[in-house]
Order: C-alpha cells, then sequence, then structure tokens
C-alpha cells in the first residue's frame, strides 16, 4: 500500500522570518516545487506556501516591492492539512474527505514523529491513487485503492466546478453584454483559461471512468465537416495570437453525415490541436481530416502536424500512458493526461491512434476510426426562447448556496426573457415552489441541509399543481449514473456546471415542451 511518504517529496523548508524575496527566488529556480512548508525552530510545521497563490500575489505593478520584503508569517497558510507519513494514501484522502474536502485542492504537509518530512500536492494523490489501481494485488487492496480515488475525483471534480461556474459564467456574460471591444482581449483570456482547466479536470475525470470501463459514447448523427469548423473556431485565434500559422483542411464528400459521439471526436481533436499549439513556438499546425466511404461504413481519419520539438522515437508509445510527459512537457506543465484520454477514447471507437515524425519537422499524431455511414436528418426549425416558447414571461425559482452561481443563473435567465427568484437552500425551495408563483426550477444538487434530491422529493410529495413544477438540475457532478439517479429522484432535466448559455437554454425548452405535452395528455 501506498504512504504519504512515498509520494510527498522533501522539499527544504524555510522559517517564517524569510524574507518573500527569497521565495520568489526559490521558486524561479526550482520550477518543480509547488509548495514550500514554513517550520519553527524544533521543525515542527508551522505553516505553508504555496506557488500559485505566492506567484499572484507577488505579480501586479506594486506586488513584488509589497511583499518581497516582508516575511513570509505576514501571508503564509496558517492552517495546512498535516499528516503522519505512515499514513497510507486511501486513509488520507478518506480523512480529509471527511473533514476538509476543498482542502485536497490544496498542498498538505507530510510529517515524521511531528517533525516536516515533506510536502504533498492534489496532482501527487491522483497519480498515487492511479498507480495503486494499477498496481494492486490484492482485491481488497484494489477496490480500496479504485474507491479512493473515484472518490477523490468526485469531491475534486464538484470543488472545482463550483467556483469555476462563476468564473466562466460571468465571463460569458461580460462577453456578450460589454460595448467596450479593448476589453475583449482580456475577457478572452479568462475564457480560454477557464476552459483550459476545464479540459484538464475532465480529461482526469474521463480517465478513471475509462479505467473502470465506465466511458460512454453517446452516438448520434453527426457531419463530419463541422468537425474542422469547429476545431478551427476554437484555435485559430489562439495560433494568431501566438503568431503561428493554423491551417485546417477537410478531405471527403461535404455533406457526408456519420453517426459518432460528437463531443468526443472534438476532445480528441482538441486535445491534439492544443498539444501541437502548446509545444510549437515557432512554424504552425496544420490538421487534417479525411473521411472515405466503404459502402455503409466511414473510414474517418485524422492528423495533426506541428514544427514543435517532436517527440523522440523512444518515447512515441509511453506517452498514451497516464501521466507521461516529455522533458518539454513537463517544463511546459500540464498532468500528462490529454493524450491517455484520447487513446482511451479511440480504442472505445474500435479505432486506432500513434504518434510520428512530422514531415515538418515536429511531431504529427494521427488518428482513424471505422463509423457507420446515416442519411442527412431532417431540417429542425429555429429553437425559441422558453419565454417564446411558453407564449410569454417565464417565471424562474434558482436554488443554489452560492452567490456567484445564483447571479450567473439570473443573469441568464435575463437574457433569454425570463424573471427569477434566487433562494439559498433547499427547504427555502420547497417553500417558494408551494406559493404556486413559478414556472420552472433550477436547483442545485449539493446545498447544507435540505439538498437539491430532497427539496424535489417533498416539491413532487405536494398536494398542489406546484408539486409538478418543471426541475432542472444544475450540477457540477452530471456523469450518465448521476444524471438517472437525479430524474428517478423527480428531476426533469439536467444541466453541468459549468453553465453554457446555449445548452441550459436547450433544456429549459425541452423540459418546458415535454411539460406541455404531459398536461395536453392528462387534459384529454
Amino acid at each position: 500500500m501506498t504512504l504519504l511518504f512515498d509520494i510527498a517529496p522533501y522539499a527544504e523548508p524555510v522559517t517564517a522570518d524569510v524574507a518573500g524575496r527569497e521565495i520568489y527566488k526559490r521558486f524561479q529556480d526550482e520550477p518543480d516545487t509547488l509548495a514550500i512548508a514554513v517550520v519553527d525552530a524544533a521543525g515542527g510545521p508551522i505553516g505553508l506556501i504555496e506557488r500559485n497563490d505566492f506567484l499572484v500575489r507577488m505579480a501586479g505593478q506594486y506586488g513584488y516591492a509589497l511583499w518581497s520584503g516582508r516575511p513570509v508569517s505576514f501571508w503564509m497558510r496558517t492552517d495546512p492539512v498535516v499528516a503522519d507519513g505512515e499514513m497510507t494514501v486511501a486513509e488520507f484522502c478518506g480523512r480529509v474527505l471527511e473533514e476538509r474536502p476543498s482542502e485536497l485542492l490544496q498542498g498538505f504537509i507530510v510529517t515524521c514523529g511531528g517533525r516536516y518530512a515533506g510536502v504533498g500536492t492534489a496532482l501527487d494523490l491522483l497519480q498515487a491513487t492511479a498507480t495503486a489501481t494499477a498496481t494492486a494485488t490484492y482485491a481488497r487492496e484494489t477496490q480500496a485503492a479504485l474507491a479512493a480515488k473515484e472518490r477523490f475525483l468526485a469531491v475534486m471534480s464538484h470543488e472545482i466546478r463550483t467556483p469555476l461556474n462563476g468564473v466562466l459564467g460571468v465571463a460569458e456574460i461580460v462577453r456578450r453584454k460589454s460595448r467596450q471591444p479593448d476589453l475583449a482581449p482580456f475577457v478572452d483570456t479568462i475564457l480560454d483559461s477557464g476552459r483550459t482547466l476545464l479540459r484538464l479536470l475532465n480529461d482526469a475525470l474521463d480517465l478513471s471512468r475509462a479505467e473502470a470501463s465506465g466511458l460512454d459514447l453517446k452516438e448520434g448523427p453527426l457531419e463530419a465537416a463541422t468537425l474542422l469548423e469547429d476545431v478551427s473556431s476554437l484555435w485559430s485565434a489562439q495560433a494568431e495570437l501566438k503568431g503561428l500559422s493554423f491551417r485546417a483542411v477537410y478531405a471527403g464528400p461535404q455533406d457526408l453525415w456519420l453517426l459518432a459521439d460528437r463531443d468526443r471526436l472534438r476532445q480528441v481533436l482538441n486535445n491534439l490541436v492544443g498539444n501541437a499549439l502548446k509545444f510549437t513556438e515557432r512554424g504552425g499546425v496544420e490538421v487534417r481530416l479525411s473521411a472515405v466511404v466503404e459502402g455503409d461504413c466511414v473510414r474517418l481519419s485524422a492528423c495533426v502536424d506541428d514544427t514543435g520539438p517532436g517527440v523522440p522515437a523512444a518515447r512515441r508509445e509511453e506517452i498514451f500512458a497516464p501521466f507521461s510527459q516529455t522533458e518539454v512537457g513537463m517544463q511546459l506543465g500540464g498532468a500528462g493526461l490529454g493524450l491517455a484520454v484520447c487513446r482511451q477514447i479511440v480504442e472505445r471507437m474500435n479505432g486506432l491512434i500513434r504518434a510520428e515524425e512530422s514531415p515538418a519537422g515536429g511531431a504529427r499524431f494521427v488518428f482513424e476510426a471505422p463509423l457507420y455511414h446515416v442519411p442527412a436528418p431532417a431540417a429542425q426549425a429555429a429553437q425559441p426562447t422558453p419565454a417564446e416558447a411558453q407564449g410569454g414571461a417565464l417565471h424562474v425559482l434558482i436554488v443554489d448556496d452560492n452567490a456567484t452561481n445564483r447571479l450567473v443563473a439570473a443573469t441568464l435567465c435575463e437574457m433569454f426573457g425570463c424573471s427569477s427568484e434566487a433562494v439559498e437552500g433547499g427547504l427555502a425551495a420547497v417553500q417558494a415552489a408551494a406559493s404556486g408563483r413559478f414556472d420552472l426550477v433550477l436547483m442545485d444538487i449539493k446545498m447544507p441541509g435540505v439538498d437539491g434530491i430532497e427539496a424535489t422529493r417533498r416539491i413532487r410529495s405536494g398536494a398542489g399543481v406546484w408539486s409538478q413544477l418543471p426541475i432542472i438540475a444544475v450540477t457540477a457532478n452530471a456523469d450518465p449514473s448521476d444524471a438517472a439517479f437525479y430524474r428517478a429522484s423527480g428531476m426533469n432535466g439536467v444541466v453541468e456546471k459549468p453553465l453554457k448559455p446555449e445548452r441550459l437554454l436547450a433544456a429549459m425548452g425541452a423540459v418546458l415542451e415535454l411539460a406541455d405535452a404531459e398536461a395536453a395528455v392528462c387534459a384529454a
């Protein structure tokens, strides 16, 4: 079994009187150091300095001047998680998840006999639980390791998605409402950075699901040529910002429709293109997508070339393993999950993915998958807003214990032509629903006291017409199994955080349309 001693590297600690300039130099000289412990004269831990928090503090016009001369005691974290190094990773995750779940996203200190022995991070825990799952000898150890990792990832997902919903939601609202063109690049940077964090989070979760054979494909009709349109719209501007060329070429029938999982295919392409742009400093990136019809089947192939440093021949197979990176990849950051997820997705499609040397001098990544050819679906009319669909303004009840999430949801409702009221908890939601004032509820799931599931059950058990009020789960936990549970609990739909305007709009329209159809059947 893996102990905390095994995953927490020893980084030289400092005392509380050390000046900020010395910490700044440490982080500059030691790019792999993510946290530094602060100890007393006897070597006992009294605080923690985290790399990201410190560098943000020192950034800006006056940051360095303000903090470089002050001792670390002014701004170190004084309540970090501290654990004995003899504790197993599974025991540690279980303890912290029970007591301080959000702390798993921060650094933690490992001790031996009460004295400092090392510093660990969330990435160390993720790597350790993945390794334990793969190498455990006995079934009980394997199950314990898998359970610890799944629980860790579930909490990590929720704790990150909740603030990320606020960041991306508010940034998207500012982008749509702002009349100041000079602010657009800054807002776009916030959105791009937030989406990068979200992709990393999704990669970690997808890898965990794939290892447990739980990575599902949601297949539907897909026009092949539009895949590259999606890729171009996402990455061409970022390539331009780096001074790189970007070219996307599609070779195949223009009106070719496939049966495929659009989101998963885009995930693979975006991971490959994102990697290519990250590692390329000069030159450019080219993406080629081809579709060849073979009877009822279509062989879809994609090739991503860059002019970056390339991948050494000896590493071209192992970089598809979780947490495996080249030396350049380690320098540029990342968790080494993207390519592992790409392989899992492509292999789930019965396809192949490989790395080669690019004729352009950098790296080439190629994947191909056999898919089915389907006829083009009938054209659909433009989707009305929920207010238009109901013939008047909707009044929406927003239930969330996070103030930022309530603001984002209320602003989106306003953009859709709806009015809204917000409450902070499940009990207040039940009382508000019983008033009969609302046409729809946006219900958070994880709330203190009465959570979203229990609030929904209480609403459904009511005696009035309001008990059939359409309810949409708005949650950071929206796996297929979670969504099925929410529906079984009485909810009508599910939207995942961070909220995207188009997805929330589609869910509201679908739920209201279904509610109208059921009402018509009952009336008949």
